[in-house]
């Protein structure tokens, strides 16, 4: 995950858990929010809190589980009237160093590419330079959580039947384009 990508960073030092889990709650401030709301064409975000539990993860790695819990207010893309929602997202990643090894020969089937199991569980993400931007996590796991298309609780879309009967009446008026194909048969014989 690129910092430069994400409008909000919250930086953790990656060596400091190293054998017992530790507790993190993390509220971005109003600046923040706004930053993250402009970001993702959010109207507002009226709360946003964090609540991960970062944990060892095999030797040099974290994981990091708990949730992620946003007040929004967005713009309903039927209505077009502003609307408030809220967002409870699970998260359970991991993360492991850069690893200057390369992969391994049982990685690679027989053209040397790498195969990957789309039933089998994610692969580590990467921590660079011995941190991991926690602030750059919880604007992917939003970001991927929002709907893309917000609808108003309640609002319907209301379909153009209308328009659909008057083209129906206007194509049985026109003559089919085979009628005149018969036409010319029936001279043909004539």
């Amino acid at each position: 995950m690129a910092t430069e990508t994400f409008p909000y960073s919250y930086a953790v030092n990656a060596n400091r858990v190293v054998d017992k889990d530790e507790a993190l709650v993390i509220e971005p401030d109003a600046e923040s929010l706004r930053a993250i709301a402009s970001a993702y064409d959010i109207l507002d975000i009226r709360g946003l809190k964090a609540e991960f539990t970062l944990k060892p993860y095999r030797k040099e790695g974290m994981r990091v589980v708990g949730s992620i819990d946003a007040e929004l207010s967005q713009t309903c893309c039927v209505s077009l009237e502003a609307f408030d929602s809220s967002l409870s997202i699970k998260v359970d990643r991991t993360f492991e160093p850069v690893s200057s090894k390369p992969r391994r020969i049982r990685d690679l089937n027989d053209e040397g590419e790498i195969e990957i199991d789309l039933e089998s569980l994610d692969p580590p993400d990467v921590i660079i330079d011995g941190v991991l931007d926690l602030g750059a996590l919880i604007c992917e796991e939003l970001a991927l959580s929002l709907d893309t298309f917000p609808r108003k609780p309640g609002v319907e879309f209301e379909r153009g039947d209308e328009l659909e009967e008057t083209a129906q009446e206007e194509t049985e008026k026109r003559p089919s384009p085979f009628a005149a194909l018969e036409t010319l048969k029936s001279h043909k014989e004539d």
